[in-house]
């Protein structure tokens, strides 16, 4: 379904950073975001080798699949890789610790034809079963009949935001001037200040105090709940560069934290000894303390990245076909075919 497949691509875009800066996208962050993840779309599908692995993999498209992206992008007016440039995940602290969700929002800055859009989700008949197309505070919204489920607001041609209906309404008021936006926080701002806004990806936080709970029933972890905030920012251009900040709330701590991050590290490189490829990039991990930080860094040369990708493939291509390596399972004994249920409606 055309609604399906707009908010699939979008949300996976967002997980997954013509370049904008996100300081357009920043000044829509509402002040009470506890935690934000920024995603310079831009700058990581002109990166040499993401883009090669993007074009490789359009041109292995199945022909179907083919089809179905090209009626996308003419019906909708968007293809992703052109025309959506930066995304910023945003969410904030739950007002109940015991609550199962909290508000979060999706702020999206691209280039969008917004009647286009809007016409071609009229236009799918399944669309009506799933959203309605309205007004909220006066813009075009998709707003999903399951109130869980959310909606969409263009907020003009180069902006959408998507997610809980209170978030929405949040960065509605920030661009109204109702509201403040992100940098009246005192907290996400000192972060925002330290961490690397020109990185590919990034994030900061504040560490909720229910996950300081959970850590504080595990004893290996019980540790990291003096971590009271993290920043961190990953670049993926020629080199891969990674870098995590964690802010401790004493430095009496900072042996204990250090303690468990070293703990977790040593195990993820244990897990990772069959695969001797990732264990030479885990090696390469550093953990330092500074003053009331413990900092996790990651540096691998493209030298170094291009050596690991050819041991992998050469690795791949030595080892023998799996019908080589193992006898063909005897057949199944026939079984009586179920009677074939009735479609479901969608």
């Amino acid at each position: 379904m055309l609604t399906k497949r707009f908010f699939v691509t979008v949300l996976l875009l967002a997980a997954t950073a013509m370049s904008a800066m996100a300081g357009d996208l920043m000044q829509l962050v509402p002040e009470n975001t506890a935690f934000l993840l920024n995603v310079n779309l831009g700058k990581m599908f002109t990166t040499e080798a993401i883009k090669k692995q993007i074009d490789e993999g359009m041109s292995k498209q199945p022909a179907d699949q083919k089809k179905a992206f090209d009626e996308f992008v003419a019906k909708t007016g968007i293809d992703p890789f052109k025309h959506l440039k930066n995304i910023v995940v945003f969410s904030a602290a739950k007002a109940d610790p015991k609550a199962e969700k909290q508000d979060a929002g999706v702020l999206i800055d691209g280039s969008f034809e917004v009647a286009k859009i809007l016409e071609a989700i009229k236009a799918d008949k399944k669309a009506a079963e799933d959203v309605t197309i309205e007004k909220y505070e006066g813009l075009d919204a998709v707003k999903a009949k399951k109130e869980a489920d959310g909606m969409a607001v263009f907020l003009d041609n180069t902006t959408i935001v998507l997610g809980t209906a209170p978030a929405i309404k949040s960065v509605v008021d920030v661009k109204g001037q109702k509201g403040k936006n992100v940098s009246a926080n005192a907290a996400i701002g000192s972060l925002l200040k330290k961490v690397d806004t020109a990185a590919t990806l990034w994030g900061v936080g504040m560490i909720p105090q229910a996950l300081k709970d959970q850590a504080k029933a595990n004893p290996q972890a019980a540790p990291l709940a003096a971590v009271n905030s993290l920043f961190f920012s990953f670049n993926y251009d020629a080199d891969l560069t990674f870098n995590f900040t964690g802010e401790v709330d004493k430095k009496e701590n900072m042996d204990a934290v250090m303690t468990s991050l070293n703990g977790f590290l040593a195990m993820v490189k244990m897990l990772a000894g069959q695969t001797p490829e990732a264990a030479e990039i885990l090696n390469m991990i550093k953990v330092e303390q500074a003053e009331t930080a413990a900092k996790i860094t990651l540096s691998v040369p493209k030298a170094k990245l291009d050596e690991v990708r050819k041991k992998i493939e050469d690795r791949m291509k030595a080892a023998p076909a799996a019908d080589e390596k193992a006898p063909e399972a005897p057949a199944a004994p026939a079984a009586t075919p179920a009677p074939e249920a009735p479609a479901a409606g969608n």
